[in-house]
Parts: C-alpha cells; sequence; structure tokens
C-alpha cells in the first residue's frame, strides 16, 4: 500500500474514532466545552423624595428580559449557569427628573435580592439567583457598581431563558429611599455548557 493511502487511511480512521467517542459522550449527556454569554439588564429607575430617610424602601421589580442570543450553536446548549451578577448605576442617573446635586451611588440600600422567573404550564417558577446581604462590604461605600454574591450557582437557568412566554429578573431591594432618582443597569454573565 503507498505511503499517502495509508495516511489516508489512518487519518480516516482517526476521524471515524474522533466522531465516535464524541457523539459516545453526547449520548451519555456530556458537556463537550463552555462559552460564555452576557445579557444586559434593562434600565430601571428607583424613584427618589426629598423627604427623611428613615423611610424604608422595599421594592420587588419585574424586568422583562429578551431572550438570551445563545449564537448558532443554540441547538446544541445544554445548561446555562449564572457566573456573575453586576449591578451599576449610570450617567444619566445624575441628571434625573429629581435630583439633588450629589453623585448617586448604591448607598440607600441594605440589601438586594435577584431571582430568574418564567411560566412553565400555566405555573410561575422562581428561582434565586445571587444576593446582596445585609452587612456586605459594599454597602456604604459610596459605590456606583455592585457585584452581587450568585447563589446556586450550579443550578441550570437554561429553561428559564428558553420559556415560551420570555423570563423576567425579579430585583428585590431593601434600604432606604434615595433622596433622588436613581438610574440603574447591570449584567448578568452566564456560562454556558456545550454538549447534547
Amino acid at each position: 500500500m503507498p505511503f499517502q493511502s495509508l495516511k489516508k487511511s489512518i487519518r480516516s480512521i482517526a476521524v471515524s474514532c474522533a466522531a465516535a467517542v464524541t457523539l459516545s459522550a453526547c449520548d451519555a449527556g456530556l458537556t463537550l466545552g463552555t462559552q460564555s454569554r452576557t445579557d444586559i439588564l434593562p434600565v430601571v429607575t428607583i424613584p427618589g423624595a426629598r423627604v427623611p430617610d428613615e423611610l424604608e424602601l422595599s421594592v420587588r421589580l419585574s424586568l422583562a428580559s429578551p431572550e438570551l442570543e445563545l449564537g448558532a450553536g443554540s441547538n446544541i446548549v445544554s445548561s446555562v449557569r449564572v457566573r456573575n451578577l453586576r449591578l451599576v448605576i449610570l450617567d444619566l442617573s445624575e441628571i434625573s427628573g429629581v435630583e439633588d446635586g450629589a453623585l448617586d451611588s448604591f448607598d440607600f440600600l441594605s440589601s438586594i435580592e435577584v431571582s430568574i422567573r418564567a411560566d412553565f404550564n400555566g405555573r410561575t417558577n422562581q428561582k434565586l439567583i445571587a444576593v446582596l446581604p445585609d452587612g456586605d462590604p459594599q454597602i456604604g461605600t459610596a459605590a456606583r457598581s455592585l457585584t452581587l454574591t450568585v447563589v446556586n450557582n450550579d443550578s441550570d437557568v437554561l429553561d428559564f431563558l428558553l420559556a415560551p412566554g420570555g423570563y423576567d429578573v425579579v430585583l428585590g431591594l431593601g434600604g432606604n429611599i434615595p433622596a433622588d432618582d436613581v438610574v440603574l443597569s447591570g449584567e448578568i454573565r452566564y456560562r454556558l455548557g456545550l454538549g447534547f
């Protein structure tokens, strides 16, 4: 057998073996790789009031999020896990309707809970994904950006992201009413598992 033919045969066998191993791994439900994706949260305004800051803020905001763009390989996404969640005060917060002239910060908050929510077969399901607990060192530091602690980081949220009616990100905010309007947004970073 000529050397070139032997080389082609070996290459063909190697490719066939690699394909068989890949298909076996896929049938077993194994993740073959991962990818990161980021979902930008809609802009939201926390209404402020020029009142004594002893008044407590307890707000639940539901942010309708667009379907996460999973890319060309969306048919092989096997899992999605939350890896990071960050909230930021936008620059336009300084020119919002009610304005006290001071630089806006998250100092009005004492705690945050973030959940993901979607309807499945007529039933609403909600899963806690991140928190800023009472006593977090970021509280009271005039921060304009907060990195939340991800909970259930091994929990798969793919079903929520692909829910037929879309999904909501629910912000549960605790603290004091801010002295002026605070305009914020944020981002959720996901880790996508690729497989079958």
